[in-house]
Formats: structure tokens, C-alpha cells, sequence
């Protein structure tokens, strides 16, 4: 009998190879078809993320076993073959004869013809030995220090050397490595249902793994261990929300209060727009911006459960907003590369190319300006990304300041940030995923004059 662990894993990773499909969706997909234990929730969501991860790496290993080339294979036994190579060389806890096992009989299942080929790379590849570093060191023979930290680390070339040239090697490679761990889950405390101590103490209460206060934001508690947020009664009625912690230092830096008119650009799915409201304690008025029906019923859902009534779910795209009254302050959360947030969505190693952060920095300087000109004199404009490169962050707003010729200023945000972070101000914040364990994020805020 197969794993039920591996096998909804297989099909999450089949669906992302073959439909483009994001691992995190695909993988919700495949285990709400299936009765799982925590256990096997927690080892199947372990090999679907940890085989997207380490996919790059992966090839490398399984090339010399399969002559006619990896792209040749069919989809199915590729996944088959790369899932089963994840586990026997980062998971040794998992025995190799019953991972080994269950690749053959999923082989069998998917095409009968495969399984014996099946078998004989992965009996090959454990002869070998599966100790995946050594190999690397081994079998590499050029001196190319990009080529080694995307086969280290399991990134695309352009990606390490866009990083090595932004921050140096020692740093991106620091950068690197952490975009591989998995984080804990970060919550953010909703302050109009309920105080950060007694959400700790219900989940502590409930058992939920081991709880601690954030590091960086004072409303956000971190639990690692396996959990199903959405499952809990405390998620239902609105006193928490689940968000990157350093995601949460950027909606107060608009210096939101009761009773203001905000503008949120691109505000799926709504995380920083309900802190917003949060911050100004549902009073006012928020109105939020995205150009997909699906994203704006996300928003409206996210309100609805946290019991927020200041938002205004809008369907449009943010460029063409009137300023008409203009806004007293607007969130520019901006479409990015996603280099900051890899390690909760790896997929983004295979998504994105180096191309579309040309286009993307097009779209970022379209939106920034257009926020410049309908806030009100004295507002504040909050840019923000979830990339780590200086293209998309630093020039973007450094452009804009310069294009709008004194119409608006880059504001100084070291009394805004935690204290630990202070220091790292220069063109806004870059919070880089290696400093206190939260995903990377790039904020900046302008002010009209």
C-alpha cells in the first residue's frame, strides 16, 4: 500500500508540473481529497515544498542516471523519480527501502511499463550514495562560483547572481540558505477582538506547538510545529491572521489613524489592507484595489471573518483610481519578482525568469507615480515589495522622486521600524529573510509636499 503522504504529494507535484499550478494551491487541492493525519498532512506538505525546493539540485543528481535526457521522460515517472531522490537525500529519517517502495508501485499505478526503469535509477542512485553535497563537490569541475551556489542552494543562475551583485557573496549566500528553511507560522493579533496574551493563552491551551512573542512587531505571535490555522475557533472569529511578520512593519509606516481615507493599490488577498483597518480601529475609510474578481472576494471574506466594515472591496486596477478627493495616505504593495517570500513559495524558482523584472519595474514605476498624484499634500505614500532586488525597490523610488521633481520626497522611516532594524534604514528598508527569520521585504514611504 502507498504512503497516502507520498501519493497526494505526487499528485500536488504532478499538477504543478503539468498545469503550472502554485505548489501551495495544488497541494491544498490533493489534501482536501484525502483523509490525512497530521502526520502524513505534515511529511506530504514536507515533500511537495522540499521536491519544488530542491528541484534544480535534483536534476543535477538524476541526469547521469537517465541517458536519453530528464525532458524526455514523461511528466509522471519525472515526478515519481524526483520526489523519491528528495527523500533519500534530504529526509534520512525516511527509510530508503519503503521510499524506494512506494516509487515503484506509484510507477506501477501511473504506467506499468515504468517501474522497472523506476527502480533501477533510484537502486542506482542509492548505490552511488545519497549524500547530495559531496556529489555536487565531486562532479563539479569549473571554478564558476554562481554555477556552485545555484546548484548549492537550488536557485536559478540569474537569481544568485542578481543577489551576489546586490549584496556580495557572503550575504546573498546567507540569503540563499535561509530561503530554504521553513519558517514558523507568524499570526498577527487582531487588536479589536482580542489582546496578544489571551491568544497565546488559548493556543497554548489547545496544544498548538510551541508559541512565542515576534521578534519585530509587537501584535504578532510565532508557532512552529505542524498546524492548521483555519482549523481553530480563534481564526473563525476573527482575533487572528496569518501573516509574515515582517510583512506586518509595513501598514504602519502610512501613520494610519481613525477616521482616514486610504487608498490600497493592489490590496489581495487583504492582509495589510485589514491591518490597515486595524490601525485605525475601523473608522474611516479603506478602499481596495485588485483587478481579479476571485482576489476581491478573497478581501471581502478576510473582512467579513475578522468583522472589519471600514473596507471598501473595489474591482479595477489601481492606476486608473481618481485622486478626486485625493487619498491621505496610499499603499503601493506592488506585482514583484517574489525573491523575499521563496521559501513559503519555492514554485517562484521556476516561474520567474529574468525578463520580467524589466517589465515589472515598468508596472511598479507606473503605480508608485500614479499614488504620488492623488494623495494629498502632506500624505504619505507607502512603496513596498516582497523582492529583495534593488531594481525593483531602491531605483523604483529614487525614479519616481526624481521624475515628479520635488512634487514628492523620500521620507525617513528609521523611527518607524523596530529598533533592531533602525540601523538598516538608508533608501527605505530592505528586511532580508536571513535577519530575523521572516520571509524579505523591501519599504519605503514618500511623502507629498
Amino acid at each position: 500500500m502507498i504512503s497516502p503522504a507520498r501519493w497526494t504529494a505526487y499528485h500536488a507535484l504532478v499538477r504543478v508540473a503539468k498545469d503550472r499550478a502554485y505548489v501551495n494551491l495544488a497541494l491544498q487541492h490533493a489534501l482536501a481529497k484525502r483523509e490525512l493525519s497530521d502526520r502524513d498532512k505534515a511529511l506530504a506538505t514536507e515533500i511537495a515544498y522540499g521536491t519544488v525546493r530542491r528541484q534544480l539540485t535534483i536534476d543535477y543528481l538524476l541526469a547521469p542516471y537517465v541517458r536519453r535526457g530528464l525532458a524526455a521522460l514523461e511528466v509522471e515517472i519525472l515526478t515519481i523519480l524526483r520526489m523519491s531522490v528528495y527523500q533519500l537525500s534530504w529526509l534520512s529519517r525516511l527509510p530508503a527501502y519503503a521510499v524506494t517502495s512506494d516509487a515503484v508501485d506509484m510507477a506501477k499505478r501511473v504506467n506499468p511499463r515504468s517501474a522497472s526503469f523506476v527502480n533501477a535509477v533510484l537502486r542506482s542512485y542509492l548505490r552511488d550514495g545519497t549524500d547530495w553535497e559531496s556529489r555536487i563537490h565531486v562532479r563539479r569541475t569549473d571554478r564558476d562560483d554562481i554555477a556552485q551556489l545555484s546548484l548549492l542552494h537550488s536557485y536559478p543562475r540569474w537569481m544568485v547572481a542578481r543577489l551576489v551583485a546586490a549584496y556580495g557573496r557572503e550575504r546573498a549566500e546567507a540569503i540563499l540558505a535561509a530561503g530554504n528553511r521553513p519558517g514558523a507560522t507568524a499570526v498577527r493579533v487582531n487588536p479589536l477582538r482580542a489582546s496578544v496574551e489571551s491568544v497565546a493563552s488559548a493556543l497554548t491551551a489547545q496544544g498548538v506547538g510551541e508559541i512565542e512573542r515576534g521578534a519585530l512587531y509587537d501584535g504578532a505571535l510565532r508557532i512552529t510545529g505542524a498546524i492548521d490555522i483555519e482549523r481553530l475557533d480563534l481564526y473563525h472569529h476573527g482575533s487572528l491572521t496569518v501573516q509574515d511578520e515582517g510583512a506586518m512593519l509595513i501598514a504602519p509606516l502610512l501613520r494610519p489613524e481613525p477616521g482616514m481615507r486610504v487608498l490600497d493599490m493592489c490590496a489581495a488577498p487583504g492582509g495589510k489592507t485589514t491591518q490597515i483597518a486595524e490601525l485605525m480601529r475601523d473608522t474611516g475609510v479603506i478602499d481596495a484595489y485588485d483587478v481579479y474578481i476571485s482576489k476581491i472576494q478573497t478581501i471581502v471574506d478576510a473582512c467579513s471573518r475578522l468583522h472589519l466594515t471600514s473596507v471598501r472591496a473595489r474591482l479595477g486596477d489601481g492606476r486608473d483610481v481618481s485622486g478626486n478627493p485625493p487619498y491621505d495616505a496610499v499603499l503601493v504593495d506592488a506585482p514583484c519578482s517574489g525573491l523575499g517570500v521563496m521559501r513559503r513559495r519555492p514554485d517562484i524558482r521556476q516561474r520567474r525568469t529574468e525578463a520580467d523584472v524589466a517589465a515589472l519595474t515598468a508596472l511598479q514605476t507606473d503605480l508608485l507615480r500614479h499614488a504620488c498624484r492623488i494623495v494629498k499634500p502632506g500624505g504619505y505614500v507607502v512603496y513596498a515589495t516582497c523582492t529583495l532586488l534593488p531594481e525593483e525597490n531602491e531605483k523604483v523610488v529614487l525614479g519616481v522622486v526624481d521624475e515628479l521633481q520635488g512634487a514628492v520626497s523620500l521620507d525617513d522611516i528609521a523611527h518607524d521600524v523596530p529598533a533592531p532594524l533602525a540601523g538598516q534604514v538608508a533608501v527605505g528598508l530592505t528586511l532580508t529573510p536571513d535577519m530575523f527569520a521572516t520571509d524579505g521585504f523591501y519599504m519605503a514611504r514618500l511623502r507629498r509636499n
